[in-house]
């Protein structure tokens, strides 16, 4: 683990250092957007750590004891549907965060938090996120956004699992995990790619097979690669427009901050003052 602030690590607008074992130099949209003020209230608790595919951050019927900052991996948030089967009904890359802390009288998390993309993640403690989004309204809008994101997805997908068929909904699955790592290869088996979309593994190993056909990816075992975006895009169904870079937290959390004014202190002084 590593602080924030210290060499090699990182600071605000992008300024993450780059990642050796997560293979990935690009930040957490979310953490590169907060104007300086923001960050700086959140720089003391941030810490970075590598979680593999498979982790477990949270169960479904907990409340999750700290904030998660994608930076290169993914966190699928899943809902048991029976003994031994799950459900994906969203999930967080570098365009947002997960774990916010809702309070003593919120209700528990429904789903689990598991990592299905292995990565690089920044969190902190959820409760001191909660005590410095009290102080900051920045902050307490990007929770809130996050919250909405998430909440946007999971609709999407109840009507996308209701009316699209298995090729469409594959393709709108990898798309997301492509646009969450921001990366062409993810890391995922057809085995957890089945169990997130309620499909049979033999259905989704014929339409991977087709899409590798067709030039669109290159699959070997845990490793997927996208070798046509557009392809890609045709081949996934209208969801993925639905939830598109425009609805993104990380570029909400921008506008707003580009917004504010022209005096925003820059990245590179926020930096130096760290």
């Amino acid at each position: 683990m590593s602080e924030f602030g210290l060499p090699g690590a990182a600071g605000p607008n992008g300024k993450l250092a780059a990642l050796s074992r997560g293979g990935n130099a690009t930040s957490n949209g979310v953490l590169a957007a907060l104007s300086p003020e923001a960050f700086g209230r959140l720089k003391p608790f941030l810490r970075e750590r590598f979680f593999r595919d498979g982790h477990v951050l949270w169960k479904g019927g907990e409340r999750p004891d700290r904030v998660y900052f994608p930076v290169s991996g993914m966190i699928s948030l899943v809902v048991a549907a029976k003994p031994g089967a799950a459900l994906e009904v969203g999930s967080v890359g570098r365009e947002s965060a997960v774990g916010f802390d809702g309070g003593a009288d919120a209700p528990t998390a429904p789903a689990s938090g598991v990592v299905h993309a292995s990565g690089t993640f920044v969190h902190m403690p959820a409760r001191e996120f909660a005590a410095a989004s009290r102080q900051s309204e920045e902050l307490h809008r990007v929770e809130l956004v996050c919250r909405e994101w998430i909440l946007a997805q999971a609709q999407q997908v109840a009507v996308c699992n209701a009316i699209h068929s298995a090729d469409a909904r594959f393709g709108r699955w990898l798309a997301r995990a492509a646009e969450a790592t921001g990366s062409d290869v993810v890391a995922v088996t057809q085995e957890v790619a089945a169990e997130m979309l309620g499909l049979r593994r033999t259905t989704v190993t014929l339409i991977a097979q087709n899409l590798q056909a067709a030039g669109i990816i290159r699959y070997q075992r845990g490793v997927i690669t996208i070798l046509d975006h557009t392809g890609l895009r045709g081949a996934a169904c209208s969801c993925s427009a639905s939830l598109g870079p425009s609805r993104w937290p990380s570029r909400l959390v921008a506008s707003r901050a580009d917004g504010a004014g022209a005096d925003r202190p820059s990245a590179e002084a926020a930096n130096r003052s760290g």
